[in-house]
């Protein structure tokens, strides 16, 4: 039996520090069965949309803003931000600070976009409800799928080291390309380490994750080339630990 190819679609929920992969498999003509803001209508339909110049460039907003809060370049107002408007403010069962905002934004209505909120690691305080809330993660699963984005314009765009990828226990690893799920399942995964940069305080993980095109014979309604899916930036603390915070004192 001939298997249906696929395109997988994961993501990252940060749970405290510690990021917590999920991911599933989505025949490319099958509903997602993960809600978006406005109902998307699946993989298939998001190939089949065309995407203007105006969601490109929003597309490109969301992403640079986002490093920017992640670097501590730019601060995070869930009420006034690029992001778009309020969609949902989730607290975190059973921790304390812990929130997930996720937003809905006028020119790309079906993208989802969550930014996740906890007490800033770094500040030495046993009690957490005192400390300041700082972003440390920021996912964007965009609807429509972006055509003709290559990864080197993001690479750019969001100035990344190449050559190299850090992990969330603080550990170097060569290359950036993951290469390809098994087969039937289309999702290639690139992960980065934002370059350091003088006026930037915090490091940045990316990941970005494609749908490579159907290797033999992709129906009309599907792309050529590679179409972006997903973009995570996460905010390195692996630097921190007990000897550290003893050092820092509040």
């Amino acid at each position: 039996m001939k298997k249906t190819p696929t395109l997988a679609r994961k993501w990252f929920r940060p749970t405290g520090r510690i990021l917590v992969m999920l991911s599933f498999a989505i025949p490319v003509h099958a509903e997602l069965s993960t809600p978006t803001p406005s109902g998307s209508s699946g993989p298939g339909a998001e190939m089949g949309q065309t995407v203007t110049d105006a969601q490109r460039d929003m597309a490109f907003n969301i992403l640079t803003t986002s490093m920017a809060i992640l670097r501590d370049d730019q601060p995070f107002d869930p009420a006034h931000t690029i992001f778009g408007r309020i969609l949902a403010a989730r607290p975190e069962r059973g921790a304390v600070g812990v929130m997930e905002y996720s937003f809905v934004n006028p020119v790309l209505p079906e993208t989802q976009i969550i930014v996740y909120v906890v007490p800033d690691p770094a500040a030495p305080s046993a009690d957490r409800t005192k400390v300041k809330q700082v972003v440390t993660a920021i996912t964007v699963r965009f609807n429509p799928l972006l055509t003709d984005i290559s990864r080197s314009t993001l690479e750019d765009l969001l100035r990344v080291d190449i050559g190299y990828w850090i992990d969330g226990q603080g550990n170097r690893w060569p290359g950036n390309d993951l290469g390809t799920a098994p087969p039937q399942v289309r999702l290639h995964g690139y992960r980065y380490r934002a370059s350091n940069l003088p006026t930037s305080r915090f490091p940045v993980n990316v990941e970005f994750a494609f749908g490579d095109p159907a290797p033999n014979n992709p129906a009309p309604d599907e792309p050529k080339t590679p179409v972006l899916m997903d973009v995570l930036l996460n905010r390195d603390y692996s630097a921190l630990n007990p000897h550290h915070r003893e050092q820092n004192p509040s």
